[in-house]
């Protein structure tokens, strides 16, 4: 069986303009925002408006082919993607994508574990 390599998403939290199909290869990271599930890619945001559980969503997504992991509590991202992190004068701990200037926010564990997965893939 060949998994599938698009997720169904809209372009507007109520799906009104409706769905389009989205290669998961460009999908940059995701997050539960309002009750939405918003997919962000390098130029783009898109809405997930088939459920809210976003647990779920990238269980599903990661048993399909994909590698999604946590930042914080409300958003998940391809940390292959990922090229750096820094910690705010806020004590905010941010990680960036390539090619872009958006960014996610992680929680102080995960902030650890990425800086350690950036560290070995520079060796």
């Amino acid at each position: 069986m060949e998994w599938i390599k698009e997720l169904p998403v809209s372009r507007d939290p109520k799906g009104a303009t409706g769905i389009v199909s989205l290669l998961l290869d460009c999908i940059l990271y995701i997050q539960l925002y309002e009750a939405s599930i918003q997919v962000h890619t390098t130029t783009e945001m898109y809405y997930f408006t088939l459920g809210i559980n976003l647990s779920l969503l990238v269980e599903n997504l990661n048993n399909s082919g994909c590698n999604f992991e946590k930042t914080d509590r409300a958003q998940v991202a391809d940390y292959r993607k990922i090229i750096r992190v820094e910690k705010t004068e806020f004590f905010q701990f941010r990680g960036y994508f390539e090619g872009t200037d958006k960014y996610v926010i992680f929680s102080e564990s995960n902030f650890r574990k990425i800086s350690n997965i950036l560290k070995d893939r520079s060796k």
